[in-house]
């Protein structure tokens, strides 16, 4: 999806469209999801099968293919593929991205930078029998800067790859591969010239039995999350289920793993994950147990990193507040420990809005609530007594560039005050608040994105 919104969906025709027993297929649309132009053909080879797509979007709109065919490449399946106009004007050439032609190179994933520089990686079987993932880097014009690599190194065998770009070029790649046990997920984080960053990590905490099919998804900050297929029954309660991990861009887990889908009949799978440049994410995938049709696509949405806990009472408790992603709005549950000891709606700001804030911005001791319009990049603050809204007011905001990072006591003055960052250029600015007043606001300097 480019910065309008407008998108690409790409599939694999057996129309024989050209001649071919599959081609690959795209069609272009708006941001409104009406269709713009013809459907393309993608692949120019007109023997053999090619199959699987996968696309990337830069922000202007450009985008690029990458998919397998049979025999194109000296061997037996290779990886193609083809850059394109914001309008659908190709902008090559099919190319050979694998360097290595011999036996298999499966599954093609792609990933593309807000400036139009991509990654592809794919599985590739090699004659001696492993099976391993590699992938190739690409800037903005289509030349390849340097060869190909292989991603897993500190584990045996790799599949089923995917790969996500962050605003600055740094990358991540989420893998199958082993844990110890049947199979688990793996993945490994780069910075934009392809240096890794660390070692590769095991992204899965339960074990038992086979995760598979990971996909990856990484927010303007560098936050990242990885959802996968589960096939442990007792993880799931039924059979397949899909489950998920958050990380900093640091590659610090946020929380533990946790199950997408709520409804556990049959077998729920195939997950793929996008994330917002605010870290919210949404995850879709496929069941076969919700009703008679056997197979449907459903989704659910998530709140990447919004606050959910602070003391809205005053008795030095924690509560919990929950935020209904459908209507905006909001429910508070007083807590005692495990106890639940009062509920209660506190209204909601519409579905725009989104919680980016907890903290006592009046000097009361009571938690007050910081929302953010994700639209306009407008900031609202309400003033909270408990359950209660005594007040509420907009701050002002600032442009969509600019996220929300934290908030707190900057100026030992009891009110809590907002940190800003840039996510284009890394700078950091404080607002300086008083209630619903911006007192104050000034640059702190930043640290390279």
């Amino acid at each position: 999806m480019d910065a309008d919104g407008n998108f690409v969906v790409v599939s694999t025709d057996f129309r024989t469209l050209n001649n071919s027993f599959q081609d690959v297929v795209g069609q272009r649309f708006n941001a409104a999801g009406g269709a713009e132009g013809d459907e393309l053909l993608i692949n120019v080879e007109t023997v053999g099968t090619q199959k699987y797509p996968s696309v990337a979007m830069d922000a202007d709109g450009n985008f690029v293919v990458a998919w397998q065919t049979l025999g194109q490449d000296y061997g037996d399946f290779g990886i193609f593929a083809r850059r394109y106009s914001a309008s659908g004007v190709p902008q090559s050439g099919e190319f050979l991205v694998n360097d290595t032609t011999e036996r298999n190179q499966l599954g093609a994933a792609v990933a593309m930078s807000p400036d139009g520089d991509f990654i592809i990686a794919w599985e590739s079987y090699r004659g001696d029998g492993t099976l391993d993932v590699f992938a190739k880097r690409y800037d903005r014009s289509g030349a390849a800067l340097g060869s190909e690599f292989r991603v897993n190194t500190a584990t045996t065998g790799g599949s089923s790859p995917d790969v996500a770009v962050e605003s600055d070029g740094d990358f991540i790649i989420a893998w199958g591969g082993s844990d110890g046990s049947a199979s688990g997920i793996l993945a490994e984080r780069y910075n934009s010239t392809g240096a890794r960053q660390g070692d590769e990590f095991q992204v899965n905490t339960e074990t038992r039995s086979y995760q598979s099919g990971p996909s990856v998804a990484v927010d303007d900050d560098g936050d990242f999350v990885v959802v996968w297929k589960s096939e442990n029954l007792l993880q799931d309660g039924d059979d397949a289920g899909v489950f998920g991990q958050r990380y900093d861009r640091s590659g610090v887990p946020q929380g533990g793993e946790f199950q997408v889908n709520s409804f556990t009949t049959g077998d729920q799978w195939f997950p793929d994950v996008a994330m917002d440049a605010d870290g919210d994410f949404v995850v879709a995938w496929e069941s076969n147990g919700r009703d008679v049709s056997f197979y449907e696509v459903f989704a659910q949405r998530f709140q990447g990193d919004g606050p959910v806990a602070g003391d809205f009472t005053v008795d030095g408790r924690a509560d919990i507040l929950w935020r209904n992603t459908d209507t905006g709005n909001a429910i508070l549950w007083q807590m005692d420990g495990f106890d639940k000891q009062a509920t209660g709606s506190i209204g909601g700001a519409g579905t725009e809005w989104q919680v980016r804030g907890l903290a006592d911005f009046n000097a009361d001791t009571k938690t007050d609530v910081l929302w953010r319009n994700t639209g306009s990049g407008s900031a609202l603050v309400w003033l909270m007594d408990g359950f209660t809204t005594l007040d509420m007011g907009g701050i002002g905001g600032a442009g969509l560039d600019w996220r929300i990072v934290g908030t707190g006591d900057f100026d030992g003055d009891d009110h809590a005050d907002i940190l800003w960052r840039n996510t284009t250029n890394g700078a950091n600015v404080i607002w300086k608040m008083d209630g619903l007043s911006k007192t104050a606001s000034g640059g702190i300097g930043g640290v390279a994105l």
